[in-house]
């Protein structure tokens, strides 16, 4: 079984978040239980081809849309996993990947959308050789449209949404700028209040649509989740799936993470402790007997940040320690930079992957308090540190994290997006700190022995592929 893994970003070539962990993580599973899967990604100004011996194919294909005439070059690298690039400067030789600081590119529905149409030229050419698609978001979406109506390829695909509230909406004219066709401009293809749904098509004319998290997967069907589209997965509900997440325990591994002041392991765990007294000393935080909860992530709405500055006032009252990591809107960054101000706060406003690791490998609690999260791999990340969560109860944390007061509980959950629910869950943290100190300890070196491996999950999407290519799914 030949698996084509379509992503716009894949660590460790280019990465923004989550999606590139999943897309690098991912297909290393599941060739590890057998599937041939190959990655492809478009080939930006940000990746190091000689750090990753990335090296050109010879083979190219010109896209011809009406928005022009792209010539993308094909460029490989890999062993157990074959990773394809496609270049093409004018389109993807930029500084970000997106957007810059002050918005979305302009052309993405052309930069994309042709990178759909050359990787679907190039699985028709048999240069992309697979049986299942694999597309990754709005950015890969086109192809199964494009695999099913325009080119009539011989493959099934897999629609995954990683996030429903980014879809890659443009303007009608897309359809004419990408050369689909206006028979393709209707409510029940690609048509959205008046404009072209990138992520839509790939839901209806995907042949399977998953996301990555059970919850998250009934969650999106509803209009307080779907944004817009639930009506949509509700229609095509028969072949909507949700599969967990996973990490990678070779990536994140607190015995041989590089980054940590210390390493440990589950039988060393109280080294942990030492990690803590450094992180302390190195940011500036007083109480190395108080404990430390951090969050590391997008200063974005949906992300509960909200709740965090709100609460902010309270929190410098506690006796706990708060280090936050983070990068966002400007509005975000200047609101989450005076709380440095505060002495018991840690505010760094900047994306550093070492600093985080250090944040996994210090920290008492992580902190997320998500207004929605599809699966959330921090969470995962931090319990394999031994971190205890304080989240929001929905989508992937609600899979994840189940509440002390539950039989076998390891973590502390609110449901309310409210700053008082947010609060009282934080001082259930420091009241369990600071009084069960014996029952805390027990938790952490419980929640590192959990399993939040990719081989489970793996073994999910291969039978997903499995049923695809029998034509049953079940």
């Amino acid at each position: 079984m030949r698996v084509l893994f379509v992503s716009s970003e894949i660590y460790p070539f280019a990465k923004t978040g989550g999606l590139a962990d999943v897309s690098y993580s991912l297909p290393k599973a599941l060739s590890q239980v057998g599937v041939q899967v190959s990655t492809v990604m478009p080939l930006y100004k940000c990746v190091n081809t000689e750090k990753h011996r990335i090296k050109p194919t010879g083979e190219s294909v010109e896209v011809e849309i009406g928005a022009g005439k792209f010539t993308f070059e094909l460029y490989r690298c890999g062993n157990q996993v074959t990773h394809y690039f496609l270049k093409n400067d004018r389109l993807f030789g930029r500084e970000f990947l997106y957007g810059t600081p002050y918005g979305d590119y302009p052309d993405n529905d052309v930069r994309f959308g042709s990178f759909c149409w050359a990787v679907a030229q190039l699985v028709k050419r048999g240069s992309l050789r697979c049986d299942v698609i694999h597309t990754n978001d709005w950015q890969a979406a086109l192809i199964p449209v494009l695999a099913k109506e325009k080119l009539k390829l011989p493959v099934k695909t897999l629609q995954t949404i990683h996030n429903i509230a980014y879809q890659g909406i443009f303007p009608k004219e897309a359809i004419e700028r990408l050369s689909l066709g206006w028979e393709l401009f209707h409510m029940e293809a690609l048509e959205f209040w008046g404009k072209v749904n990138f992520l839509k098509g790939g839901i209806v004319f995907g042949d399977a649509v998953n996301t990555v998290s059970p919850t998250y997967a009934k969650e999106i069907t509803t209009p307080e989740f779907g944004y817009g589209l639930d009506g949509v997965l509700r229609k095509y509900s028969y072949k909507l799936f949700g599969i967990l997440n996973g990490i990678d325990y070779d990536v994140w591994n607190p015995e041989t993470d590089p980054h940590l002041y210390v390493n440990y392991t589950e039988a060393s765990v109280k080294r942990k402790e030492e990690n803590k007294e450094l992180f302390l000393e190195e940011t500036g935080l007083k109480g190395k007997e108080k404990p430390l909860f951090v969050f590391i992530g997008r200063f974005a709405k949906q992300k509960g940040v909200d709740l965090i500055l709100r609460a902010s006032a309270r929190l410098a009252q506690m006796p706990a320690n708060f280090a936050i990591l983070g990068f966002g809107d400007e509005a975000y960054n200047e609101a989450f930079q005076k709380l440095n101000e505060l002495e018991n706060f840690f505010v760094k406003v900047a994306f550093d992957e070492p600093l985080s690791r250090k944040m996994y490998g210090s920290a008492d609690f992580l902190l997320m308090p998500s207004l929605y999260e599809p699966c959330g791999l921090n969470q995962m990340i931090a319990m394999r540190y031994g971190t205890l969560v304080v989240a929001r109860k929905t989508g992937g944390l609600a899979d994840t994290v189940v509440d002390i007061s539950e039989p076998g509980g390891y973590g502390i959950l609110f449901e309310p997006f409210t700053p008082e629910a947010f609060t009282e869950a934080v001082e259930r943290g420091v009241k369990l700190y600071w009084n069960s100190r014996e029952r805390f300890y027990s938790l952490r070196r419980a929640v590192m022995e959990l399993d939040f491996s990719w081989n489970a999950s793996a073994l999910k999407y291969t039978r997903l592929y499995e049923n695809l290519l029998e034509g049953k799914l079940n």
